[in-house]
């Protein structure tokens, strides 16, 4: 028997814990998939130098180096990713913010992308409103370095699905009479499902028939940075009524 007088004490004690509960669950499974992301470049690693230590061929022994470079680069693109998941989720509790020009800090990014998207054979551009192909001017208040990861893993996923032959289009566009700044980035790649969207913002998520090799967190990093920015994260098909349907990934930024 509980008192009338501490029944609403009790209450939120047990919902305290249930979340609490459910936080440290939480946080249990991404450490398992970050030990599991981590493990299979790393068991990589140690195979191909214990070949590359018995072979004696020149050719051989450079393809297992090549091979090691390759599991190098995937396990550094992991924990490069898990330092910016873990940096967004911290900074988020006090972000530090700035006056920015986003058209700006996208076309930067984008500039930097390019070496990438020729490596894999991807026609990255960027797309303006208006009748010349001068960027606008964004002007809003956020975080330069978080923003510039947030777009550099949304560039990075469209570049990773597109393929070769494939199209990337990044746009920062104003709606005049709202004032919201939105970020789009778009791709004629195989798209998402309706039905996995809200998913892939999950950390280590990755969308069924996925053959693109990644760690499942380029999503996850972008939707938590626009939620230390008060935005919101909208999927859709690119092209609807295409074969590949292609993702449209939208980042809407609150005015100020």
């Amino acid at each position: 028997f509980i008192p009338q007088e501490v029944a609403p004490l009790v209450s939120s004690i047990n919902d305290l814990l249930t979340r609490l509960k459910a936080s440290l669950n939480t946080q249990r499974r991404f450490l398992a998939d970050a030990a599991h992301q981590l493990k299979t470049p790393l068991a990589g690693l140690r195979m191909q130098a214990e070949l590359a230590q018995r072979e004696g061929n020149a050719d051989d022994i450079r393809g297992s180096l090549q091979q090691i470079a390759r599991s190098s680069t995937r396990a550094t693109h992991t924990v490069n990713q898990l330092l910016a998941l873990a940096r967004a989720e911290t900074t988020g509790r006090s972000l530090p913010t700035t006056e920015l020009d986003l058209a700006q800090l996208v076309t930067e990014v984008v500039q930097d992308s390019v070496p990438r998207a020729l490596e894999h054979g991807v026609d990255l551009g960027l797309g303006h409103e208006g009748p010349d192909d001068t960027p606008p001017v964004c002007m809003m208040d956020g975080n330069p370095t978080l923003l510039k990861e947030m777009t550099r893993n949304l560039v990075d996923n469209a570049i990773n699905y597109s393929g070769v032959g494939g199209i990337v289009t990044v746009r920062v566009l104003t709606d005049r009479f709202s004032g919201v700044h939105v970020l789009q980035v778009e791709d004629n790649g195989p798209g998402i499902p309706a039905s996995e969207r809200e998913l892939v913002l999950q950390p280590f998520y990755r969308a069924l028939g996925t053959n693109v090799d990644g760690s499942g967190l380029g999503l996850a990093i972008v939707h938590e940075i626009a939620q230390q920015h008060n935005a919101l994260v909208q999927m859709e098909d690119a092209h609807p009524h295409a074969t590949a349907r292609g993702l449209r990934v939208s980042v809407r930024f609150r005015p100020r």
